[in-house]
């Protein structure tokens, strides 16, 4: 509330009613109370997962990737990685999540038996962090299941080690995808594919190794922009978001110009 009241005050805020402020508001409940009176601003965010639908979009809006846990594969360069890696699918981490989440406790169950399938309930320790790390450089597929909401961490150290993505969401929005084509290097499930017996993991045995080769060699020509720096490096991802940030001026403008002579803000809405 003070912030807000301080806001307002600014006569930089006042000349655009913040239209032209970037705020980042990348956990899920961060001003949940007062969201829709900053709403106009460019809002840095890491998912949509817990916005009411008139609020944030990606016509506004910045999608930040998370800060990755695990350390980055820095000397990746097997002769045969897909063969070195020799579980085919692997997942550690929590498995009781709110929302979209709760599909982790279904996959539990779905993925149990198989010998090259790894599940595994874990919190966040640093030895455990130190196993999962160890874990995704030696596996062909990391599982990425929604967490509290659409998107988790686990993508992101997923791509800095080198590990295919299957992303499983169904509402999932992703970082830089204007610049990213997350398809050549990610493999995406709906919940309802992914929660049919058998049927993900048939599909990953059968992947073709020349296919998960180009996603791995994907993966490491793209890692760098998941790195938060300082002071930031060129395309690292505080210079990615930045880019992501020029790209809304134009809407922007047109926001704040509408908005000075409009008698009926947004009158268009009501049609």
């Amino acid at each position: 509330i003070d912030l807000l009241k301080l806001l307002r005050q600014s006569k930089y805020w006042q000349r655009s009613g913040g239209r032209d402020h970037v705020i980042p508001m990348t956990h899920p409940n961060a001003f949940r109370f007062l969201r829709e009176q900053v709403n106009a601003s460019i809002q840095i965010v890491v998912d949509f997962g817990r916005y009411p639908r008139i609020m944030s979009n990606l016509s506004k809006d910045v999608v930040a990737p998370y800060v990755h846990v695990v350390d980055s594969f820095k000397i990746d360069d097997t002769p045969d990685p897909f063969e070195s890696r020799t579980t085919l699918l692997f997942f550690r981490g929590r498995t009781y999540r709110k929302d979209e989440g709760i599909v982790r406790v279904k996959l539990a169950k779905i993925l149990s038996g198989y010998d090259d399938v790894h599940y595994e309930r874990s919190v966040a320790t640093d030895e455990n962090i130190k196993l999962s790390s160890k874990g995704m450089r030696s596996s062909k597929f990391c599982l990425n299941p929604a967490g509290d909401t659409p998107s988790s961490c686990r993508l992101f150290d997923a791509i800095v080690s080198h590990c295919v993505p299957v992303i499983i969401s169904d509402q999932i929005e992703l970082p830089f995808e204007n610049e990213i084509d997350y398809s050549q290097f990610s493999i995406f499930f709906s919940f309802k594919e992914a929660l049919e017996p058998g049927y993900m993991v048939n599909q990953l045995r059968k992947f073709p190794k020349e296919r998960w080769i180009e996603m791995w060699k994907r993966l490491k020509d793209i890692s760098h922009h998941y790195e938060f720096q300082y002071p930031p490096k060129k395309e690292d991802a505080v210079n990615m978001l930045w880019r992501q940030v020029k790209h809304k001026l134009p809407g922007v403008k047109l926001a704040v110009h509408r908005s000075r002579r409009l008698k009926v803000p947004d009158w268009w809405r009501r049609r």
